[in-house]
């Protein structure tokens, strides 16, 4: 007995002192409760709380609503031509999440609005994918797209809240009636 004692003895003392912690947790009983879990569940009841309630939720819901900065075509300046220098800037806007328009040759060339709005383009494709790049001006802003056909203009907008979006603008590009 004393060896099975020695060779077993902690194994023996873990088994009862798991039946000793089970007694408790599951037989114990209070106000008709078994079990020491089930009376600390008393105390344990969360209560729900409404958040929607708060004064300031309509701000943070308002907040995390808001609109990304838009970039867009002004339509009042009409087609471009292929084979002609013309402003290219000049003939978009940028839009934030309030809906102020800030015109887009001040916000990337003039960087009137750096506070405000900042922006940038990222490419020009031809529809096949190749870049044109090279047919803009940084400078001045113009463009001389060297042959008609449809190009796709991204554009990089971030506003003052700091929230980036980026724009695909598809522009036809006309063949001038009467050139050879």
């Amino acid at each position: 007995m004393k060896i099975i004692v020695q060779e077993y003895g902690s194994a023996i003392l873990a088994v009862m002192t798991a039946m000793l912690v089970i007694g408790i947790l599951f037989g114990l009983s209070v106000s008709d409760r078994n079990g020491i879990l089930e009376i600390a569940g008393i105390s344990a009841e969360k209560e729900e709380v409404d958040y929607t309630s708060y004064s300031d939720f309509d701000a943070v819901a308002a907040w995390h609503s808001r609109t990304k900065p838009e970039a867009a075509y002004i339509p009042a300046f009409g087609r471009f031509f292929a084979g002609e220098d013309v402003g290219f800037l000049e003939r978009y806007y940028a839009k934030d999440m309030e809906g102020v328009i800030y015109l887009m040759d001040e916000v990337i060339l003039a960087e009137l609005f750096t506070n405000d709005m900042s922006g940038k383009i990222l490419d020009i494709r031809k529809a096949d994918g190749t870049s044109v790049m090279n047919a803009y001006s940084e400078a001045d802003g113009s463009i001389h797209f060297p042959n008609a056909g449809v190009y796709e203009v991204y554009f990089q907008i971030r506003d003052r809240e700091n929230l980036t979006s980026v724009w695909k603008i598809p522009i036809a590009v006309d063949e001038r009636r009467g050139q050879l």
